[in-house]
């Protein structure tokens, strides 16, 4: 099958692009694979993207392209001047220009892709829905949603929220399948907006060769140094906790605006002994293992990789109530919830599964890595590009 993907990544450090790079690298062992690349080159590539076997296309927005499409940003999510039916409309249309769709359109007719996968923002998927009229009726367009359901209709808030519930009754009904990360999401697009939806998980970006003795007593993060990963949570959290327990410790792994944030509150509460930023680490298979218990507080998540890299390597996981950890944690018994955005109860959380023999959790969530494996995850890609295009 010749399949191409279109995506804004340059493939450097990030969920989205270590993903796009493991299912692209493994499809072209099958398929004729194809990336279309709306960055110009350089490509970052920190995963390896196999560009001997994956042909590699690009197109950059020129300078008035991208200030049209930052323009029409600014306005969906600033007034209601799109949150009708007709708005969503006026929107779609204005935010690419004529010129940027017709080249996209001409490159997908000419190479006569068997199908096409946006790979990188649901809403930006909006773009391949725009050309269908235009495409090849052989070609299928698949669209690729790597957010929580929800998080489309929140974290931009009520402006965008109503322009996009129009936009998805107007113009996601184009793709031939849309694929999610969580049985949630499915059931949420199924039954509300009516679009035919396939979930399939992330693959694991490594098998684990070691598990975690549970003896070490320290709690683990991993990701980015943000809001939106709960990096703030975690440590105040432990800040608490370390108040009434003077032998479990923090490890942090990763980078990001946060760093300097919590780099003042170590020193302002005499942390600097209990917690310890390592920065960012490209090997975390052997990391996991040093450790006891994964936090994972992201206050929103379409997936999170690293809750199930960490199961694999035997961590029990103490995440935040959201979908898609109560489909991974909750419903596997791999570990305990505690209310998104809540450090106290998250302290709390750590105080009872610090005092709990760990083991249990730990069998339950290696049990889980099945489910993760690219092997399995390939044969379910590959179960779904039949299905669309027979």
């Amino acid at each position: 099958m010749n399949i191409c993907f279109i995506a804004w990544e340059r493939f450097g450090v990030g969920g989205v692009s270590r993903v796009l790079t493991r299912i692209m690298n493994a499809l072209c062992r099958e398929h004729e694979i194809s990336v279309y690349c709306l960055r110009r080159p350089p490509l970052e590539n920190a995963y390896g993207l196999d560009l001997e076997n994956i042909r590699f296309f690009h197109h950059e927005m020129n300078v008035y392209e991208k200030m049209r499409r930052s323009v029409m940003d600014r306005l969906v999510t600033r007034t209601p001047l799109f949150s009708s039916s007709a708005g969503a409309r006026a929107y779609a249309f204005l935010r690419y220009t004529h010129s940027f769709k017709k080249r996209l359109t001409s490159h997908i007719n000419r190479h006569q892709y068997d199908a096409v996968v946006f790979g990188s923002g649901f809403e930006d998927s909006l773009l391949l829905a725009l050309l269908r009229p235009r495409l090849s009726p052989r070609t299928r367009i698949i669209s690729w949603s790597h957010a929580a359901y929800e998080d489309y209709f929140g974290f931009k808030g009520p402006h965008f929220s109503r322009y996009f519930r129009h936009a998805l009754k107007r113009f996601y009904h184009r793709f031939d399948q849309i694929v999610v990360l969580s049985d949630h999401d499915r059931r949420n697009f199924e039954t509300r907006q009516h679009l035919a939806t396939r979930r399939i998980y992330n693959p694991a970006s490594f098998t684990a060769e070691r598990h975690s003795a549970l003896t070490s007593k320290t709690f683990v993060f991993a990701g980015s140094l943000s809001s939106h990963k709960g990096a703030d949570l975690a440590l105040e959290a432990f800040g608490e906790f370390s108040r009434n327990n003077g032998e479990w410790n923090l490890h942090v792994y990763g980078d990001g605006p946060l760093r300097p944030w919590m780099e003042e509150f170590i020193r302002e509460h005499g942390l600097q002994s209990r917690v310890r930023l390592h920065g960012s680490h490209t090997a975390m298979e052997r990391e996991y293992p040093k450790h006891a218990i994964l936090l994972f507080p992201s206050r929103c998540e379409g997936f999170g990789l690293v809750q199930i890299e960490a199961m694999s390597c035997g961590l029990p996981v103490i995440a935040a109530d959201i979908p898609i950890c109560r489909e991974l944690i909750r419903d596997s018994g791999a570990g305990r919830l505690f209310p998104a955005g809540d450090s106290r109860a998250l302290c709390g959380a750590m105080h009872a599964m610090a005092g709990e023999d760990l083991a249990p959790y730990a069998r339950k969530a290696r049990a889980q890595e099945q489910f993760f494996t690219l092997e399995r995850i390939i044969r379910e890609w590959n179960g779904m590009l039949k299905e669309v295009n027979p």
